[in-house]
């Protein structure tokens, strides 16, 4: 799964690195989530299920060093089983919070997956690939 990276981030990144905007500060913690819309570069688009069907983003705990600037999962990532349905998911998202916040990577899923009542999700291990550099092509 390839990863983009919205504005927010990038602006975010790069005034840490260089130290000429330092706040905020790069997150502490980042959540993954589902959308069942392709989210844009300026952090719009997401449509994340709704409140009452067991969606609950989850906190990325299991992550790689980086190798060659990109860092992946070291484990599986279950969402929470789904107590309804959540559509059709098609993208997924990172956020710097468990709930609200702010875009920061969003990517397409290797497969489409309608989420049915009763259905855990899960991101194989090694699936996620995260970097701070979009792709060109």
């Amino acid at each position: 799964m390839r990863t983009m990276n919205t504005t927010y981030f990038l602006n975010l990144v790069s005034g840490n690195v260089f130290g000429s905007k330092k706040t905020p500060a790069v997150p502490e913690k980042y959540y993954l989530g589902l959308s069942s819309a392709a989210p844009a570069l300026d952090g719009s688009g997401v449509v994340e299920p709704g409140d009452g069907t067991g969606y609950a983003r989850v906190e990325l705990t299991s992550l790689s060093a980086p190798v060659n600037g990109v860092v992946t999962n070291n484990a599986a990532i279950d969402f929470a089983e789904s107590t309804s349905e959540w559509g059709t998911m098609t993208h997924f998202v990172v956020y710097d919070a468990l709930t609200g916040g702010n875009l920061l990577m969003y990517g397409e899923l290797s497969a489409s997956r309608r989420v049915e009542a009763a259905t855990i999700m899960t991101i194989k291990l090694g699936s996620l690939n995260l970097s701070v550099v979009n792709p060109t092509a």
